[in-house]
């Protein structure tokens, strides 16, 4: 009898299903601790489950809750309106992004405090940390038009950068939003840089990975966080079709400017534009309505 007790304690048991309704009896005291654990983005796809499930987080979570976790989530969006309901804007700046998974792992990989080895995670006196923090100061007191940084985290490991659309091109009015980890061995290894908003654009790929020269193959020393940017931003009225991370959307830009940009621009009222005047279902109303006119 012992040993069948040990047996079935040391050995992994098939998974049993999870009976039907299961989650639905759940106590409201168990669920109310199960919530408190959650971060924001849990929490939110945590009010998507079930009508029960969402009227619970709805007593639980006001207003000034959702508005704080957009600020901290997406510290560079600014709302150029009042915000009617924050918990709504945060369901689209969620859907805005190319990948709930990815928008959830970035957000987990970021350090939670200062490293044991501050010079081989770049912390204060080494060249990284140096070279970050001056990049920082120029991005704060002479920052690119259309573009903004700021780091994530106290060793400058992971940054957010905002672009805006530029004039003339099916991005303008747009705020596109950016993901950037920097390297251990910056700035001899080029950062990773990842649209955290929904774009149609050859160069950038569903998963918001982007094709640009200077990062993948020609990194030099004399590039910066910034320049890197400005790079970005001139892609947007500037594509290479050559070489493409979404060769059909590419084909489209090619053989139908037209349709190419309709659809860019379609993209861009709907993932880029949440802080606008207008909820981006209500842009898309007008900018239809005036295409039928002209």
């Amino acid at each position: 009898r012992l040993a069948e007790c040990i047996s079935a304690l040391s050995n992994a048991r098939d998974q049993e299903p999870t009976p039907d309704g299961v989650l639905a009896r759940l106590p409201l005291e168990v669920l109310s601790l199960i919530f408190c654990r959650l971060d924001d983005l849990s929490l939110w796809h945590s009010s998507q489950v079930c009508r029960r499930w969402n009227q619970i987080l709805e007593s639980e979570l006001n207003e000034e809750d959702w508005a704080l976790f957009i600020k901290r989530r997406w510290p560079l969006f600014k709302a150029h309106h009042r915000v009617q309901c924050w918990k709504t804007l945060y369901s689209r700046m969620v859907d805005s992004a190319p990948c709930k998974r990815c928008l959830h792992e970035m957000w987990e990989q970021r350090p939670r405090g200062v490293s044991a080895a501050p010079e081989e995670a770049g912390g204060d006196g080494s060249w990284r940390a140096v070279r970050l923090q001056h990049e920082l100061k120029l991005l704060r007191t002479d920052p690119p038009d259309g573009i903004g940084a700021v780091p994530l985290d106290p060793l400058c490991c992971h940054w957010q950068a905002a672009i805006t659309g530029p004039q003339d091109s099916p991005y303008e009015g747009g705020q596109f939003l950016l993901f950037v980890q920097i390297p251990s061995k910056y700035p001899m290894k080029p950062p990773i840089v990842k649209f955290i908003t929904k774009i149609f654009h050859p160069n950038v790929s569903r998963h918001g990975d982007i094709g640009i020269d200077s990062i993948q193959h020609n990194w030099s020393l004399a590039l910066t966080i910034s320049k890197v940017l400005i790079s970005i931003q001139s892609l947007l009225t500037d594509p290479y079709c050559h070489v493409c991370m979404e060769p059909e959307v590419g084909r489209l830009y090619q053989e139908d400017r037209p349709g190419f940009e309709r659809t860019a621009r379609l993209w861009t009222i709907r993932y880029a534009m949440n802080g606008g005047s207008l909820d981006p279902g209500e842009l898309l109303g007008h900018w239809r309505a005036r295409r039928k006119v002209g």
